[in-house]
Order: C-alpha cells, then structure tokens, then sequence
C-alpha cells in the first residue's frame, strides 16, 4: 500500500512541475498583442549616443509600414524609452544591454492601453557593430510583442562606372548656364557693357581628297599542260615451239637437269628420260 501511494505521489509532483514549467513559459513568451500600429517615437537622454536612436525609429517604423492593418483593431501610438545602457552578466560583461520601455497609447482616448518593460543584449563586442546591432535586438523585440512584420531589406545596385564614350571621341566642354539678374522695381536693368566681338580668323580650304586608285589585279599565269610521250608498241616475242617428246608445256619455257656434264645443244637424247 505504501509503495502505490509513493507511485501517486511522484506521479503527482511531476504534473505538478510540468504545470509550473508551462506556466513560466508563458510568461517568458506572452502572446503578441494585436494593434493598429499608426506610428512610433523614440526618446533617451541625452548622454546616450544618437546612432542608436536613429537606429531603432527607423527600424520600427519601416516594420509599421510594411505592416497590413489588422480588421477593427484599436489604433495605438508607441512611446519607446531608453532607460539606460549598461554592460552584461557572465559571459556577457563586455557586450552593452539596454533596458528600455514600451508604452501604447490610443489615438482615440488618449490613454495608455498597453505598457512593457524589456531588457536586450547586445549580439557583438565590436565597437563598430554594438550599437547598430543593440538598435536590431530593441527593434525585433516591439516587433514580436506588437506584431509587426519584418521589413523586406531591397538592396539598392551599385551605379555604374562603364561609359559607352569611345577614347578617340573628342570631350564635350560644358558651358555654364548664366544666371539672370533679377530686376528691382523702380529702377532699370544695368546696361551690359558692349563687348567688342573678335576677328574671325579665316579657316584654310581643307586639302581635296585623293581620288581612290583601283587595285591591280594580281597577275595570271598560263595553265601549260604537259603532254605525255607516247612509247612506241612493244614487238611480240616469238613463241618457240616446243620439240616433240619434251615435256615442256604450250607458252613455257625451262630446263631441267638431272646431271652433269649433259648439255642439251650437244647431246639429243640428255633430256629423254632413261628407264
């Protein structure tokens, strides 16, 4: 019995824990709050540096303008007040924090509807990025609690440095236009002193241009054809008929020698064969 109440109650407190863990979220996160935004004005004393006041109106009211008016929302005006610039805890201690304070006023009655205070870090130490950056985090957060959208960041092309003058096109000088004297009532216009013109100096007749000579055309050589010798015909050989009882075929000629000292011119009988 001991052990199942023991169950229970760790069931229990654990609940208990997952409620309060829930609870503190919200808290931490509350729910963004739905106005129509009509404008913003950002105040902070004097000792704090300009830039960043700069930096969070300008941040915040481009976000009202890139905002749709929300149906019958109640039309307010925020008052954003820097308090005060200090330095971080722990591992932030070199970065600058700011605490400042949002108020909503109605434009309708005049009174204050809504009313926060907030505490930002700075993202950076650099001294060249602090402050513009600690403007980025003040503005997100107005952004989130009064549901403003984010500002579409348009990047703006550079101008651009070609010129389609070529280098041998002569300069046009730029004549400055006179400015023109403004006449006083009573009195007359100045007379301009008469400014005697200068001798135009003749200009020499331009040289004609030579008339355009028409090129040679290259030269043609003759095609010579070259005429093969004609060889003269060949005489047929005579065929020597082959002796009888020789075995010396039509159209061939040979000798065949099975011995030595035979000679054929000599001897009829050396090419019979003998048994």
């Amino acid at each position: 019995m001991s052990a199942r109440s023991l169950r229970t109650a760790i069931a229990f407190g654990l609940v208990l824990c997952l409620a309060s863990c829930a609870s503190i979220q919200a808290r931490m996160f509350p729910r963004p709050l739905v106005y129509y935004v009509r404008n913003v004005m950002v105040i902070a004393d004097a000792r704090l540096p300009l830039d960043l006041i700069a930096g969070v109106d300008a941040r915040v009211s481009a976000a009202i303008a890139a905002t749709r008016p929300p149906q019958g929302a109640e039309r307010v005006v925020l008052m954003v007040k820097i308090d005060r610039l200090d330095h971080g805890e722990g591992a932030r201690r070199r970065m600058e924090r700011a605490h400042f304070t949002v108020t909503a006023t109605s434009v309708d009655t005049g009174e204050p509807v809504a009313e926060g205070k907030y505490v930002v870090n700075a993202p950076t130490d650099d001294p060249r990025f602090a402050l513009g950056a600690l403007a980025e985090e003040i503005a997100a957060r107005i952004r989130f609690d009064f549901s403003l959208a984010h500002p579409l960041v348009r990047s703006v092309p550079a101008p651009k440095t070609l010129s389609t003058r070529l280098k041998t096109d002569p300069e046009m000088p730029s004549t400055p236009t006179p400015r023109a004297t403004p006449l006083v009532s009573g009195r007359s216009a100045p007379a301009k002193p008469a400014v005697a013109a200068a001798p135009a100096v003749p200009t020499p007749p331009a040289a004609p241009k030579p008339a355009p000579v028409e090129m040679a055309a290259p030269p043609v050589l003759p095609v010579t054809t070259v005429e093969k010798p004609a060889y003269p015909d060949q005489p047929a050989l005579p065929v020597s008929e082959p002796k009888p009882g020789t075995t010396v075929e039509q159209g061939a000629s040979g000798t065949v020698r099975l011995g030595g000292g035979c000679d054929p011119t000599v001897a009829t009988d050396c090419l019979t064969p003998k048994p």
